[in-house]
């Protein structure tokens, strides 16, 4: 017997599909390690789009995306003891498709981290109450201590110690990018993710861990299910928003003018983007509360996201896809060819297409072929 599938987090996913694009757009088609910075943040347009991609993207959609992670593993192991080896399985194919996705389409992958801390996230599925309390705790507060030192340090370093903290020149795989191969691009971008990975697992690593944590003890209350509770959805909401939003917007305004001045600041540009990445959360808490309040209240704005978040594997991979082919040499060869605010409106498009897409593959098939390739290497035999 199937069970009613919940509508929010579906929504939520499909939602945060488009916050996960339009963040890493700027890195697929302007600069592979360094994204939006520098000459792409001059000029009027380009200057609002690094704003709003910083105030209002960067950092928030990947802690929603890990919290719906940690919320959906419930589905799979139901309570049961007996699910963990599926679950544990599923973890090892998201790993593999992980590891081909960043060597062949997009050196920032999430799927492989996933299936990494998916694995760890087993040790903690039947714990108490009070013990996923602490270890979220401990979890978030250690990630933000350690971020808010290295801050510190960097600023240190730069202004106190007078160290050039200059950023990195073109890479291998920029070069690539604008004239070469697909196969020539595998060990260019391998290279990208080996040196990136680390800086990934500081930033994200330890608050998308906590995210998970928080989205298994909430799912166990049934938190995106109906009914709503108005009232603690509304306090959810006001603090993301009214606390969240003004210091993300000062962060991106510090950053900005940072990366537009004659001279930028290495440890000023790495503190805004620490300071974004810390308080995240509260402006992520605010989207999770606005979508919750639209699913109960009004359904027809939000509910074209939901075949989007239910095969968000196949639409995550294929959002990859399409930007391989539209920057690389080997498809229309537009890499470092378009402005910043040219990439941000492209994400949006390509994220109502693939929504479009979603709602008509499931008027066919139950489920995403990924999402389907996926159920049928880990489901109980």
């Amino acid at each position: 017997m199937k069970t009613q599938r919940d509508t929010a987090p579906d929504v939520l996913r499909g939602f945060a599909l488009l916050g996960i694009l339009v963040v890493n757009i700027q890195f697929m088609g302007l600069n592979s390690d360094q994204g939006a910075r520098g000459e792409w943040t001059q000029g009027f347009a380009n200057g609002a789009a690094t704003l709003l991609i910083a105030a209002l993207f960067t950092g928030k959609f990947y802690l929603l995306f890990s919290f719906l992670f940690g919320y959906s593993s419930s589905y799979v192991i139901r309570n049961d003891r007996a699910n963990r080896p599926r679950w544990i399985k599923r973890c090892i194919v998201l790993i593999v498709f992980g590891a081909l996705h960043f060597t062949f389409l997009w050196h920032g992958d999430i799927i492989f981290l996933y299936g990494l801390f998916g694995l760890l996230l087993t040790f903690f599925f039947f714990r108490a109450e009070k013990t996923l309390k602490i270890w979220f705790r401990i979890i978030f507060s250690t990630s933000t201590i350690f971020i808010v030192l290295i801050g510190a340090l960097t600023f240190i370093s730069e202004f106190l110690l007078e160290e050039d903290l200059g950023t990195s020149t073109v890479s291998t795989l920029d070069e690539i990018l604008q004239g070469g191969t697909f196969l020539e691009s595998i060990p260019a971008r391998l290279e990208v993710w080996l040196l990136s990975i680390s800086a990934g697992i500081f930033l994200q690593g330890g608050l998308a861990f906590a995210a998970f944590l928080l989205g298994v003890r909430l799912a166990r209350s049934s938190f995106l299910s109906s009914p709503l509770d108005k009232a603690a959805n509304l306090k959810l909401m006001k603090k993301g928003l009214f606390l969240g939003l003004p210091i993300q917007i000062i962060a991106a305004v510090i950053l900005l003018r940072n990366e537009q001045a004659a001279e930028p600041s290495e440890s000023i540009y790495l503190i805004s983007l620490f300071v974004s990445f810390v308080t995240a959360p509260l402006l992520s808490m605010f989207y999770v509360g606005l979508i919750r309040k639209l699913v109960e209240e009004r359904p027809r704005l939000v509910l074209w996201m939901k075949p989007a978040g239910k095969m968000s594997l196949t639409i995550y991979i294929s959002q990859s896809v399409i930007t391989s082919l539209i920057f690389g040499p080997w498809g229309l060869g537009l890499f470092q060819d378009l402005q910043t605010w040219q990439v941000f409106i492209l994400a949006f498009g390509i994220w109502l297409l693939l929504s479009y897409f979603a709602a008509q593959w499931l008027k066919r098939f139950e489920q995403g072929p990924l999402e389907k390739l996926v159920s049928s290497l880990t489901r109980n035999r």
